[in-house]
Formats: structure tokens, C-alpha cells, sequence
């Protein structure tokens, strides 16, 4: 909890101090024509910079993203060498390291030399990719630059910009539509407009921080669920086998409270030691958390501060919950008197009434014996039942994440889309697309009932070979009619026959469809419609296009091309991003199998510790030593398996739950799955912990003797 809880909020402060001294932008957008800079930000008292930005190959298969200098508006901050000068270029960290750059150094760009300043980072560009679908970058391929404003007006085709930020920190989306219908009202077209909360490369470093908040109070609060329930039961089983000398200590003139007391030091010092211990071991792992951090998100950090605060609340919440349970449930126990204390206790013979209803007498005597076990003690069997629901959980985390990212490869990309280039021009196009291609129209909207849902339409062929749509049935669909993917549909909560009212990022105008199919497709969060409807709609000549898919990549003249997009690259981009969720797998596997080890282990140990007398009348009897551990050790069995089938459904809520939260900051919904060969992994996993658990705790059996039973009846 500490270490996790102060890597979040350590992120949180480093963004929020880059955000405020670079001063972020709000949105940025383009437009069919220039605006009046100085009007419009003493009309809306924001600040506003054209930018210009120009994606340059270096050499094949290598490409610099170019930004001209900023002065008001999404500022660059230098983390090593110097700023700016005549002939001087910026890199980011990442693309220098991977590529051998450092200060002084030159690069050819449109064949002119510049030297390499420094290094820079920039406010609006945090997590550097190409695009969003790629999701993990390859600094070796892919990097950001910074150039004087002189040098960056010379580069051939440069896309021109606006940045705006509101000087209003309160209700900025509010103050972004009075902006945009102010351009609209001005017969400004906005050709793209981009908020900053929509923003993948800024948004990512809030969803890392919400994953971490999340997981610092999920996992800490299991496992605290989990001492509880453990102490308290170590607890109850000590003072009842003590409970003939405490009775006699009572006899003796000693008060409750001096033996309270006495018994209190066992959690005290249980959960001070793992407190302190937890709290230091978490602190510990701030810096190497945040350096990891660092080298995936791009800020300026001069240092990192810790929250003592924080590291006091870890060190007494174990300490005070712990204390607490385990005052309550020994002033319990000891509220028996002291001839009944010293009488002992036993534990009870006494069918309860799930004992009764399950008429066990229909059983043979191994399975009722292994029944017995479980329901009569249903504290030990829920503590059992609840660790290896934990355990499952841990161990299936990871594998979830690799199966849903899978799923949404194999079965939502690749499924959706036959094409490998995506193309999107500048301007509209009318001319007919270059061969084996296809055109699209596309424009993005959002649901007038719910402002941070921002998705994509797309104007398709109704004969279109690019597009794969099936319905949920599997039969096929072609975009003829107006179609939802079942991700966004489940997400606005529409389906067929529904009306969906929504207003067009553009230019504002408010539209309403009637969903008449959904496309059961994980690709994302989409809607399709036939070309010429789109056009009609949007007022555009039939012909005109946006877009074209094909299986080639092609060159296009400086300025015309406004975004390309490989589906090799996502794809990769997707694998990497499976790649990279090993660790966490492997981790998550050990934390698991370590965590499910002992749980089993302190289970059958208090089974063993329960029926000591049992054991050796079994031996007694003439039941082989093959027997009786059968008997005793796998009578948890059954609490495993349902153990585990209770968790594959807990974990999947669970993992649907915390995506739900993520889709917005990660700007794409990935659906929740697990596969059945990882489901039957986690059982081998699970039920191998439990099998040398087992074998553990054989010794304990095979070392009761046969006279113990005698032992008891003379005592």
C-alpha cells in the first residue's frame, strides 16, 4: 500500500508541476483558415499559439515528429544540455539514448545540419508514440524534436496548428464548446480538434495513476481481510488449548485483564513487526518504481518526495485493525469461567444445520468424514475458501491481461480489418482512390447525454472488402445501414431500434441515428454507416472521401497526408504490449503459488492440530498411513476446486470493472477474456500448490502416534 500509494501520487505531483510550469494545453485543433489570435484570447481569456508540426524519415523506417518551438503554450523543458539556438535541434531522452545521440551531435533533416542542443521534453507529448493503436513506442524507430520557429517553417510538408489554454482553470470542457462555437458562428471550419483529456499521449500518465491508486488499496485490502481472518483463528486455537491453564490462573487471583493483556502481545507483535517492516519495504521501492517509471513516461524530475504521513498510516492501519479483532475475539473466549476453562475445550460433536441437511448418512464413511471437516468448522473452511479465491485472483490477474489483449488482436483487429495501410488526407477528396484501394469518410462525435465518450463514424462502402463485420450471431453484416460495434453499444448502453443523439466534434452540429445492427467485433469503439448516407449528412459532395485502406504503402507530396496508419505496426505495437505484461505474469504466478502455499499449509495444519486424537485412533483401528492422509489431507479438496471456480468469475469483474474505469484515459476499450487453456493453467498451478502443501504436511501425520489417543483419555 505504501510503496504503490506514493509511486501514484509522486507521479500525480511530477505531472501536475510539469503540467502548470510548461503550461499544458487544453485542446489543440486545426482550421480551414487563419484566426485572430489576440481577439480570441481577450474574448475567452485563454492563451492561444499556432504551432506547425512535420513528421520527417530520418532513414527508412525511422521517423522524427517535429514540433516548432513553443513560447506560450505547451512549453519544452530542457533536461540536459542547452536551449535553442540559430542552427540548434531537441530531442526527447528516449530517441537519443536509443540512438546513440547526445549533445553535440548533428542531424540531417531536409538536408540541412543541425546540432543537437539538448535533450527536451514536451507537456503535450508525455508517452511517446506515433499514434495511440501502437501503444508500446520503439524509440529506435520513432522519436520527438523540437526546432526554432525559422527552421521549422522551411520543413516541406508541416501541418499548421493551434494550442489554446484557458487561464480559467475551472470548467475548461465548458469553456472549450463556448470556443468552438465561436469559430463555428465565424465561419472558421475546424478541421480537427483534439481536447487534452482525449489526448493518449497525456492521458496515459493518469491512467498509470489510477491503476496504481486502485491496486494500492485492492491487494492491501485482500490480504488484511486475510490476517484477520488468520490470526484470529491462530488466535482462538491458542487459548483453547491453553484453556485449562488459563482456568487455573484464574483460580490463582489472576484478573482477565493481566491474561487479555498477555495475549494481546501475540498480534501486537505480529502486526507492529509486519507493519514496520511492510511500510520500510514499500518506501524502499519508491525510487526504483519511479525511475522504471520515468523511462516510459517523458517529464522533468528534480526530485522525488515522500508522504510520512503515508508511512505512519501503513505502519498502525495493520496494527490497530489487527489489534482490534484481536481484542474482541480473545475477551470472547475468555468470557467463559474458570471451571470451564479448566474442564478444556472440545471441539464440538454437534451436527449443525448444514450437516443435517446434507443427510450424510447416505455417504460412504471416507466422504463424510472429509464433509465433517468443512462444515464443522466453517471459520476454517471461509478463510480456506477466501485465500485461495485471493490466490486465484493474483495468479489469473496477468493472464487475463495477456488473454484480453490477445483476444482484441486476433479476434478485434485482425478480424475486423482486411487492409494493411490506413491513409487520411489533410482535405477532403473526390478524386477516384489509387488502385486496390478503398475510400471512407469519417468524423468524430460525442453522445449528447455523456461528454467523455468520444468515438469515431465511419462512411463505408456498403460493397466494402475492407471491412469484416459479423453480428453477434456470427452471420455476416455489411455496412448498408447504420452499425455498432457491441463495445460502444454496451457502453452507451444502446442497442437496435434505439435512437442515439450526438454532436459532431467539428463543427458542433447535432445528429441522431437509429442503431439498426450491432457488430459483435473487439476492434473498438466504432460506428458504420454506407458513404453516401455520410456525405449527405455532412452537406459534402457523394464522391467525396477522407480516407483509403489498401495493402500498399504509398508516398504522398509533403502536406497532403494528415495521419497513416500500419496494421503491422498496431499489431506489433499490441504484441509488445503482451510481451511486456510478462513480468507481471511471472510475478503475479509467484506471489500466488507463495501466498496459496501457506494458506493450505496453516489449513491442514489446524485440521492435523484438531484431530490428533482421531489420527491415532485411525492408527489405532489399522488404517494404513496411505489412509489416514487421504482422510485428513484431502478433505480440503473440494474447498480448492470451488475455491478456484469462484475466482475465475470474481477476477473477471473485477479486471471488466477496473478496464471500465481505464477506457476513458486509455482512449480505447479492451474487452475482458480468459482463456480456457489459461483457466486449466491457473487449476494445474493451483492444485499443485495445494498437492505439495499435502505433502508438507504428511510429516506432521505420520509423526502423531498411536498412543496419543490414550494420552487424551487419562488426561
Amino acid at each position: 500500500m505504501v510503496g504503490m500509494t506514493m509511486v501514484a501520487d509522486n507521479l500525480g505531483i511530477i505531472f501536475n508541476s510539469f503540467s502548470e510550469n510548461n503550461m499544458l494545453g487544453d485542446a489543440e485543433f486545426s482550421t480551414n483558415s487563419g484566426i485572430a489570435i489576440d481577439e480570441l484570447e481577450n474574448r475567452f481569456d485563454a492563451i492561444i499559439e499556432k504551432s506547425s508540426v512535420t513528421d520527417y524519415e530520418m532513414k527508412s523506417g525511422q521517423t522524427l515528429r517535429i514540433f516548432s518551438e513553443n513560447e506560450k503554450v505547451n512549453r519544452h523543458a530542457l533536461i540536459s544540455g542547452n536551449d535553442l539556438d540559430g542552427n540548434g535541434i531537441l530531442i526527447d531522452p528516449l530517441f537519443a539514448n536509443a540512438n546513440d545521440l547526445s549533445v553535440g551531435d548533428f542531424l540531417i533533416v531536409e538536408g540541412e545540419e543541425y546540432s543537437v542542443s539538448g535533450i527536451m521534453v514536451l507537456p503535450n507529448y508525455i508517452y511517446i508514440v506515433r499514434s495511440k493503436e501502437e501503444m508500446i513506442n520503439n524509440p529506435k524507430t520513432f522519436g520527438i524534436a523540437v526546432l526554432g520557429r525559422q527552421g521549422a517553417e522551411n520543413l516541406t510538408g508541416k501541418s499548421d496548428f493551434y494550442s489554446i489554454r484557458f487561464n480559467d482553470r475551472e470548467n475548461v470542457h465548458e469553456q472549450e464548446i463556448l470556443f468552438r462555437n465561436h469559430l463555428v458562428t465565424e465561419n472558421v471550419a475546424i478541421t480537427r480538434w483534439e481536447s487534452t483529456e482525449n489526448n493518449f499521449m497525456v492521458t496515459t500518465i493518469a491512467l498509470e495513476v489510477t491503476t496504481l491508486s486502485i491496486m494500492s488499496k485492492a491487494l492491501p485490502g485482500m490480504l488484511l481481510i486475510l490476517s484477520i481472518i488468520l490470526i484470529g483463528m491462530l488466535l482462538k486455537r491458542m487459548i483453547q488449548r491453553e484453556s485449562a491453564v488459563i482456568g487455573t490462573l484464574y483460580a490463582l487471583g489472576y484478573r482477565k485483564t493481566e491474561l487479555l493483556r498477555h495475549y494481546m502481545l501475540f498480534p501486537l507483535i505480529i502486526a507492529g513487526s509486519g507493519g514496520v517492516l511492510g511500510a520500510f519495504m514499500g518506501v524502499a521501492m519508491v525510487n526504483p518504481m519511479l525511475d522504471f517509471m520515468m523511462t516510459a513516461f517523458t517529464m522533468p524530475v528534480e526530485s522525488y518526495q515522500y508522504t510520512y504521513s503515508l508511512l505512519i498510516i501503513g505502519m498502525l492501519l495493520p496494527l490497530i485493525v489487527l489489534c482490534l479483532v484481536s481484542y474482541f475475539t480473545i475477551a470472547q473466549l475468555l468470557r467463559a469461567s474458570p471451571a470451564e476453562l479448566i474442564k478444556g475445550s472440545r471441539v464440538s460433536e454437534k451436527s449443525n444445520f448444514i450437516e443435517r441437511a446434507l443427510k450424510l448418512n447416505r455417504f460412504s464413511f471416507s466422504t463424510k468424514f472429509k464433509i465433517r471437516e468443512q462444515v464443522r468448522s466453517l471459520s476454517r473452511t471461509g478463510f480456506m475458501l477466501f485465500g485461495i479465491i485471493v490466490a486465484t485472483v493474483l495468479l489469473l490477474y496477468g493472464l487475463t491481461l495477456q488473454s484480453s489483449l490477445d483476444y482484441m488482436l486476433t479476434e478485434g483487429i485482425a478480424e475486423l480489418y482486411n487492409l494493411k495501410f490506413e491513409y487520411v488526407y489533410n482535405d477532403l477528396q473526390s478524386d477516384t482512390p489509387p488502385e486496390g484501394f478503398e475510400q471512407f469518410n469519417a468524423i468524430y462525435v460525442t453522445p449528447q447525454n455523456d461528454k467523455d465518450v468520444n468515438f469515431a463514424i465511419i462512411g463505408a462502402l456498403p460493397e466494402s472488402g475492407r471491412l469484416r463485420l459479423k453480428d453477434t450471431s456470427g452471420d455476416k453484416l455489411i455496412p448498408d445501414r447504420l452499425i455498432i460495434t457491441k463495445i460502444l453499444a454496451d457502453k452507451l448502453n444502446v442497442g437496435m431500434g434505439d435512437e442515439l443523439h450526438v454532436i459532431s466534434d467539428e463543427d458542433l452540429k447535432e445528429y441522431t441515428f437509429t442503431i439498426e445492427a450491432v457488430a459483435d467485433s473487439a476492434a473498438g469503439e466504432f460506428m458504420f454507416m454506407p458513404l453516401v448516407d455520410m456525405n449527405q449528412m455532412l452537406g459534402v459532395p457523394s464522391n467525396s472521401y477522407i480516407g483509403i485502406w489498401g495493402d500498399e504503402q504509398l508516398g504522398f507530396p509533403a502536406g497532403v497526408i494528415r495521419s497513416t496508419k500500419s496494421m503491422d505496426a498496431i499489431a506489433e505495437g499490441i504484441k509488445n504490449l503482451i510481451n511486456q505484461t510478462g513480468i507481471l505474469v511471472y510475478s503475479m504466478t509467484v506471489a500466488s503459488f507463495i501466498l496459496g502455499l501457506m494458506i493450505i499449509f496453516l489449513v491442514t495444519g489446524m485440521i492435523i492440530e484438531e484431530n490428533k486424537n482421531t489420527i491415532s485412533l485411525l492408527k489405532v483401528l489399522g488404517y494404513r498411513q496411505k489412509e489416514v492422509n487421504k482422510l485428513i489431507l484431502d478433505s480440503n479438496t473440494f474447498v480448492v476446486i470451488v475455491g478456484y471456480l469462484i475466482g475465475i468469475p470474481v477476477l473477471l469483474v473485477s479486471v471488466a470493472a477496473l478496464m471500465q474505469g481505464l477506457a476513458d484515459s486509455l482512449q480505447m476499450t479492451i474487452p475482458t477474456r480468459l482463456n480456457i487453456s489459461y483457466m486449466l493453467l491457473g487449476f494445474f498451478i493451483v492444485f499443485f500448490t495445494y498437492q505439495i502443501a499435502k505433502l508438507l504436511s504428511r510429516k506432521k501425520v505420520n509423526r502423531i502416534p498411536m498412543n496419543e489417543a490414550l494420552k487424551a483419555g487419562t488426561e
